[in-house]
């Protein structure tokens, strides 16, 4: 199967996503100005410059057997659709701490993290860039319950039927997974595993 990294949901073309109006150094007015080949709300004053990344995030595939674990949504990107454990990684967190805390938080499983199975851009609207890291994982205990932003978590067979996904790279890692090209890369042992365990 050919890797795919780049996911794009929209017609993206000169969309600006609302950001400060005003400098937050010296709270002057701020202007649009080209850097890099693209406009910039810059500061004219003190020559501060506003730069709109992507979002680090996680998306866990969890797999018992020949199940996979997905959650149904509640979120408004993909509401009542179905998707991988993800969230976003806090500035305290690294990748790994952050992928066991939001399938716990979103699952109630404790999961080791087992591979690094792909890494993503997923560009779903104006508002919602992601640079997100796929990682496998497996079940080291706990109660499946859906929490957080879920409203149902279940195991479905990782050959399908699915249910209707909400992301487009969700599908294609378990796609991945399933035509056995998803091994991944190995992952630190000190980071993998919940630190109570």
């Amino acid at each position: 199967m050919k890797p795919k990294q780049v996911f794009i949901g929209y017609e993206m073309g000169d969309s600006r996503i609302a950001g400060y109006k005003f400098c937050p150094s010296c709270r002057t007015e701020l202007v649009l100005r080209e850097n890099g080949g693209r406009l910039r709300p810059t500061c004219p004053a003190c020559g501060f410059m506003q730069f709109i990344n992507p979002a680090p995030a996680v998306s866990v595939m969890v797999i018992d057997r020949d199940q996979v674990l997905l959650g149904k949504r509640t979120g408004s990107l993909g509401r009542a659709k179905w998707a991988l454990p993800s969230g976003y990684i806090e500035f305290e967190d690294e990748f790994l701490t952050t992928a066991i805390r939001e399938v716990k938080e979103e699952t109630g499983f404790e999961v080791e993290i087992t591979s690094i199975l792909n890494i993503a851009s997923s560009l779903h609207s104006p508002g919602f860039h992601f640079l997100a890291v796929y990682l496998l994982a497996r079940v080291l205990g706990g109660e499946i319950r859906a929490g957080d932003d879920l409203e149902e978590v279940a195991w479905f067979p990782l050959s399908g039927p699915l249910p209707e996904m909400a992301f487009e790279e969700d599908l294609h890692t378990i796609e991945m997974v399933l035509s056995g090209d998803g091994e991944g890369l190995p992952v630190d042992p000190n980071y993998a595993t919940p630190r109570s365990i």
